[in-house]
């Protein structure tokens, strides 16, 4: 996944403007990340999903919103 910085992500066009895309876009990586091997996604409740990277980070993936754990 390549994450390119932006002051204003706002300001940055190549940012898609509708949250979906946003989130369809995100979850189309994460699925490369998980089939490529380099991670695994276990569902922790209804809305949240728990991403593990091999390298050992750990994310929880909610309705909104991405959180950093390890």
């Amino acid at each position: 996944m390549m994450f390119i910085p932006a002051a204003c992500p706002l300001e940055d066009r190549s940012w898609p403007e509708d949250v979906d895309a946003a989130k369809a876009m995100f979850m189309t990586e994460v699925a490369r990340i998980v089939a490529d091997g380099r991670g695994d996604i276990t569902k922790l409740n209804s809305v949240t999903l728990e991403l593990r990277l091999v390298t050992g980070e750990i994310f929880h993936l909610g309705e909104q919103s991405v959180t950093r754990i390890a």
